[in-house]
């Protein structure tokens, strides 16, 4: 696990079995043009096929995700969940790929999009390209990820998929509300969280009561 900023790296957020589980029921199951599920300007620079939603395949992938993502202690603490999108779930052959945009601010039932999440479902080996490329102030951030990592990251900024120019790229994606709206004060909390962890299993568990306190006190002022 890495962050940095407001960039979250989860290694083995899904294990080997669940991609093979996952890998398995997206064989039977059909996909559509993924424009169907872009809004405004996104529509027209977005060329991937995605799972209909409205299948048991679906389903079953979703409840291996979500179920996954409630188990990993990391992505709870850095994230604070507060709504989860459902996952869309692509594939970008040979001359597909996503192009610059920004997630919508509001999806579904007016839920805030604060956090992006690409979980990667193969392994990097299988495809050419397919980037997922992130403009940020310190310059263009690259990802391409092993089979059952993710990155979580902002969605103020622009991003886009690289052309897949060979083999298949599967991923999943969503987007989360945070109870914490501001990314710079999850990152506190989280950085104070990784410290409590570390004194605790080091056996100083009165200073980790004390930081807990002040951890505490701040989720209660920050979170909505």
């Amino acid at each position: 696990m890495t962050l940095q900023a407001t960039y979250l790296h989860i290694e083995n957020l899904l294990s080997k079995e669940h991609i093979n589980q996952i890998s398995s029921l997206s064989l039977q199951a059909v996909f559509n043009d993924g424009k169907l599920t872009a809004s405004n300007a996104a529509r027209e620079v977005k060329h991937n096929m995605q799972m209909d939603m409205q299948n048991q395949y679906y389903m079953q992938i979703q409840q291996f995700i979500l179920a996954a993502m409630n188990q990993c202690t990391i992505f709870r603490e850095a994230t604070f969940v507060k709504n989860i999108y459902p996952f869309l779930l692509s594939k970008y052959g040979p001359g597909m790929e996503y192009g610059w945009h920004v997630d919508s601010p509001l999806m579904g039932n007016m839920m805030r999009t604060d956090i992006a999440i690409t979980i990667f479902l193969n392994d990097p080996e299988e495809y050419e390209g397919g980037e997922l490329e992130l403009r940020t102030p310190l310059g263009d951030k690259l990802y391409k990820l092993p089979a059952g990592h993710a990155i979580c990251y902002p969605c103020t900024q622009l991003h886009r998929v690289r052309p897949v120019t060979g083999g298949e790229r599967r991923v999943a994606v969503s987007w989360i509300e945070s109870m914490v709206k501001n990314g710079e004060q999850r990152k506190i909390l989280f950085d104070l969280q990784r410290i409590i962890n570390n004194l605790l299993s080091n056996n100083a568990r009165e200073q980790a009561g004390e930081l807990q306190q002040i951890h505490s006190n701040l989720l209660r002022m920050w979170a909505e």
